[in-house]
């Protein structure tokens, strides 16, 4: 996951003092317990509608060779970014961050959170705090999507 301006990346605001509390990639949705300090994948499908915050530690592990391959492991500080800062903003995301076939993804179709962080297309909105409207399909990490960062 990239955003697709400098005004994103200026505006966003970010909790950098929590621990992932599994594994984590860049791009998943994630919930914040700022009492705990930990970072969790959405456990059902209401923490799914509540998730804003999403992974975007920087790859500063020499031994990572492909971004894709990066890991935030467990027990390591986790940037989430607080999406609510920057709505109607663009991101790219790669396909391998996207649970659904990328073949079946369309210009106009709606992505949310899943509780396995990773997102997936959904058409049926109600309840979702934010969601990505997908405006181009891009060639990001060899398929990717470019998407509208809408917050309700």
């Amino acid at each position: 996951m990239k955003y697709k301006t400098i005004g994103a990346f200026k505006n966003v605001q970010n909790v950098p003092y929590c621990k992932a509390a599994s594994d984590l990639y860049v791009g998943m949705g994630v919930i914040i317990d700022r009492a705990d300090k930990t970072a969790t994948k959405p456990a059902d499908a209401t923490e799914c509608k509540a998730c804003h915050y999403i992974v975007t530690n920087i790859c500063d592990k020499p031994e990572t060779r492909n971004s894709t391959d990066f890991v935030v492991k467990q027990g390591e500080y986790v940037r989430a970014d607080d999406l609510t800062t920057v709505a109607n903003m663009e991101v790219e995301f790669a396909s391998s961050e996207i649970t659904t076939a990328y073949a079946s993804l369309a210009v106009g179709d709606t992505l949310v959170f899943g509780t396995d962080g990773k997102l997936a297309k959904e058409t049926t909105l109600t309840g979702y705090g934010v969601y990505f409207e997908i405006l181009e399909k891009t060639g990001y990490c060899d398929s990717g999507v470019l998407a509208l960062i809408h917050v309700v």
